[in-house]
Parts: structure tokens; C-alpha cells; sequence
């Protein structure tokens, strides 16, 4: 079993209050709906920390910001000049303060990056189209926080809930509180409005994003920008006019940013646009897996691998979970469910293995679980190192020419490996540990996994690895090519296990 006890949470002031919130979600199956929250407010001397830690302080003492860039052709982030898999969170709060606790919780974990939907605080545009001066300036000591930390960000300018008229298709809509809505005294009698080449509502926000972009492209910390949210289920597109909304937004970004950081922009997993992810405005595909079977690992290593092979295109997970419903309802127990922890560390192996550019990922519980009162922060916090045993296993790995390889094996065991022709890492778990109740296996036994290997070295050495700490060395073998393959036994193990093979 893969659970760990949690120290409980200490230094915390509290303050109760009754907020109306919209909650923003950004998947079509979640289905929000208004809801009151009393969220638990942290005094701005503590942190939420375990018990054994020492209490920090609100400013953390400044570390390196590992710089993070996305060279063409290459298929990782280069983290100060090398090619890594790195891990990454969605973090959201209603207001500035409950960031400093979430990337608290984010550097806990081993994370590099998180990925930032600025409406989360607001539309921050004002009625004549230009920036929030409040608003940007409390997105900016975000940032400011996240880069002390050693954190970079991806900033999403808008979402679908901004731009949705309240399909019943997807549920919820933040339309009426959008600046732009003429209700508001903005300009747009409909959302669909910002798609319509050359309306008065996407001059204007074209000329927003600008001003961003130019206010914002000197900070280190910035690592990629993402356009627009899944961008497939706002009001009034489709694939054409959702390329070409995107395409004009890129040129914009690309004249305004003078580091030319790399863009993206993402799609809801209800149906895909070819044309839109091999569009050249689009320099990375921001893929957000939510299977409604819980079974995110299988689907994260399939899904990777798709879009990798179609678009020859760098794949990062963007968002994703055990389901997209919210946690409060039925279709959403999974991710509440009392072995959820379980299907959660899989899928973080899996990222890793899958070829993707990153790890973790989530998004209740990276951040968004804040806004359910029967979650909040101690929900939060039992994920706050999920990622931390991969992050250790992954230190010093440099994925240069790293591909996915294809793996045979018995039904026993699932998993993936990915590699070139000097080292191979891999991941296998108990088949049978599948949701809603994620069963283990007391022992698995006797199993080979044989996996095509690019080049021609014939002798490998394999070590295995405890995937609850990423570090600890359970058992080592040696092993012999055979033409293009190589076969390896797997020692027994309970749950999961994970290798790197090395050539000698």
C-alpha cells in the first residue's frame, strides 16, 4: 500500500467569512454551480506546515530560479541548459495571499513550474481594454513569490468560463462577471465576440494581451505563455475560427516578447482540432487527460504518445485528474475516493515515463480544491508531495534524444519506458491495481518486460528502484541485448517498481 501518514497542520490563524464565488472550471464534465464557501484564512505570519517543520516565514529566503527554456527541436525544457522532465502544479486562490501557501506546498513537492490562469483573480481588463492596474500588480507579487522559490510560471491570459454564454453542454459560466460583457458597460453583446476578427472586443483584448506581454517579458521567472483554455468549448468556435483567434494571438505575443518565449494554448479532451495543434503558432501541445474511469495513468501514457507521434510536437500535461466532476459530486468521487492517493502516484510515474515534458499536473489537487469547503487545505496538503519520490529519481537525468520505446509484456504487469541508445528509465505496476478501489497484490512475481532499444551496445545493467522514496536501490541485474530488444526480469515488488538501465 502506497499511502504515507500525514502530519497534521499547525500555526494556523483562522477566520471565518461567507463568500459567494463562481467556481471556474476548466473542463466541460465538471459542471459547477454557484456555491458559498467559509474558507480558512492564514494569517500572514504563518504558514500551513507539518508539525515537525519549523514555521517559515512569509517571505521564503530567495533560492535559484532555474532557468527553463524550450529550444526548437527539443522535446523537455531545458533546466539551466539541460533537457529534464520536470514536475508542475495549477495553482488558483481567490485571493493574492493563498498563493504564498500554494506554492509553499508546490516547493515541498520538488515542482519547477506551475501553471497560473489569471482569471483566477479576476478579469483584469478594464471596460476600454486596458490592464487592471490592481489586479496586475497582485499577480506580480504572485510571481515575485513564485521566482523566490525557485518557481517558474505559465501565465493563461483568458478561459473558456470567461467566454461562455452558459451552454448546458458544459454547465457553468463566468460571462456575467467578465468586464467585456455589455452588462457590465463593456462592449460584447455575446462572448462569441471575441472571435470575430476585427470586433471591437477582440481589438480590444488583443491590445490587452500586448500590454502584458510587454509589461511582464522581462521576468525571468516567465517560462511560456498560454494563450486561452481550452479554447474548443468558448461560445462561438470551432476549428477555424479557434486557429485563427490563436494564430493572430501568437503573432501578437511573438512581436511584444523580446526573450520569444515559447507559446501554447490547449484544448478541452471533448473532441480534437488537427489543423489547431500543428498550427506554428502553437510551440508545445498542453494536453488535459480526465478519464471517467479514474484509470489517468493509462490514459496519460496513450495520450502522450498519440499526440508525440502525430505532431512531432513536445507534449506537456497542462491539467489533468481521476475525473473532471467536481469532488462534491457523484460522478467526481474518485478523486475523494479513500484510495484515490494510489491512482494518483501511478499517473505521476506515468507522466514521467509517458515522453512527456512533465509530471504531476493536477488540478483539484494542486490547487482548485480550495474552493470546496469540505476540502480546502487539508486536501491540499495530503498531495503535497505526491511527486516528490519521481522528482528524486529523476534528478540527474538528462532526457536529450529521449523517446518513448515500446514494451512487451505479461498481463501481470503495466507500465512504459522511455530512452535512447545509452539509458532506458522505467515504470511497471500491478495490473490488477485499477479504480474505484485500487487492489493490491500481496506479491508480484516473475516478470519480463522486453523492450526495443535504439542502437547497438549489448551489455546493460539495470537498478530498480523503491518508488516510495525514488532513491533507495531495492536490486540491481545485468542484461544482454538480443538484435533489438532487451528482455529484463523484474524483482518482486508490491504496488509498482521503477528501473533506469544504463549501457556498461
Amino acid at each position: 500500500m502506497c499511502t504515507k501518514n500525514k502530519p497534521v497542520f499547525a500555526n494556523i490563524l483562522t477566520v471565518s467569512f461567507v463568500l459567494g464565488l463562481l467556481f471556474a472550471g476548466c473542463v466541460p464534465s465538471r459542471q459547477p454551480t454557484a456555491i458559498v464557501v467559509s474558507p480558512t484564512i492564514v494569517s500572514t505570519e504563518t504558514l500551513i506546515v507539518p508539525t515537525h517543520s519549523k514555521t517559515p516565514t512569509f517571505t521564503p529566503t530567495p533560492i535559484a530560479l532555474p532557468e527553463l527554456t524550450l529550444s526548437k527541436g527539443d522535446f523537455y525544457f531545458r533546466v539551466d541548459g539541460v533537457q529534464s522532465v520536470i514536475f508542475s502544479r495549477n495553482i488558483a486562490g481567490y485571493e493574492p495571499s493563498q498563493y504564498t501557501l500554494l506554492l509553499y506546498l508546490t516547493k515541498t513537492g520538488g515542482s519547477k513550474l506551475v501553471r497560473i490562469q489569471l482569471p483566477s483573480l479576476g478579469t483584469g481588463i478594464t471596460k476600454s481594454g486596458d490592464i487592471d492596474e490592481t489586479w496586475a500588480k497582485n499577480w506580480e507579487a504572485v510571481f515575485d513569490d513564485a521566482a523566490a522559490r525557485g518557481i517558474n510560471v505559465i501565465p493563461v491570459f483568458s478561459v473558456w468560463a470567461d467566454w461562455n454564454n452558459g451552454s448546458p453542454d458544459y454547465g457553468f459560466s463566468a460571462w456575467e462577471s467578465n468586464s467585456f460583457n455589455s452588462a457590465n458597460g463593456g462592449p460584447a453583446t455575446t462572448p462569441a465576440e471575441l472571435f470575430q476578427p476585427d470586433s471591437p472586443t477582440q481589438k480590444l483584448w488583443y491590445r490587452w494581451l500586448k500590454a502584458l506581454v510587454q509589461r511582464w517579458q522581462k521576468r525571468a521567472d516567465i517560462a511560456a505563455w498560454e494563450i486561452f483554455s481550452e479554447v474548443n468549448i468558448a461560445t462561438g468556435t470551432n476549428e477555424s475560427i479557434g486557429v485563427a483567434f490563436i494564430e493572430q494571438a501568437a503573432s501578437i505575443i511573438r512581436e511584444a516578447d523580446s526573450r520569444q518565449r515559447p507559446i501554447t494554448a490547449s484544448l478541452a479532451d471533448v473532441g480534437e482540432w488537427p489543423a489547431f495543434y500543428g498550427s506554428d503558432a502553437i510551440d508545445f501541445i498542453n494536453i488535459h487527460p480526465y478519464p471517467s474511469s479514474g484509470q489517468l495513468d493509462i490514459k496519460l501514457i496513450e495520450d502522450v504518445r498519440k499526440m508525440m507521434v502525430k505532431y512531432n510536437k513536445p507534449v506537456m500535461i497542462g491539467e489533468s485528474g481521476l475525473n473532471a466532476a467536481p469532488p462534491d459530486s457523484q460522478m467526481g468521487k474518485l478523486t475523494i475516493a479513500e484510495r484515490a492517493n494510489v491512482g494518483l502516484k501511478h499517473a505521476v510515474w506515468a507522466g514521467t515515463v509517458s515522453g512527456a515534458m512533465n509530471g504531476r499536473s493536477f488540478w483539484w489537487e494542486d490547487g482548485y480544491g480550495i474552493y470546496f469547503p469540505t476540502l480546502s487545505w487539508n486536501f491540499l496538503k495530503k498531495y503535497d508531495d505526491i511527486e516528490l519520490p519521481t522528482s528524486n529519481f529523476m534528478q540527474g537525468v538528462e532526457v536529450t534524444d529521449f523517446k518513448p520505446l515500446t514494451a512487451q509484456y505479461q498481463g501481470k504487469v503495466f507500465g512504459a519506458a522511455l530512452g535512447n541508445e545509452k539509458m532506458v528509465i522505467g515504470w511497471f505496476r500491478d495490473a490488477d491495481c485499477e479504480p474505484p478501489d485500487w487492489p493490491l497484490q500481496p506479491v508480484i512475481s516473475k516478470q519480463n518486460i522486453t523492450i526495443t532499444v535504439p542502437g547497438s551496445a549489448q551489455n546493460w545493467k539495470v537498478d530498480f528502484y523503491n518508488t516510495t522514496t525514488g532513491t533507495d536501490i531495492v536490486n540491481s541485474a545485468t542484461t544482454v541485448r538480443q538484435g533489438t530488444t532487451i528482455t529484463i526480469t523484474l524483482p518482486d515488488f508490491t504496488d509498482d517498481i521503477a528501473f533506469k538501465m544504463y549501457v556498461q
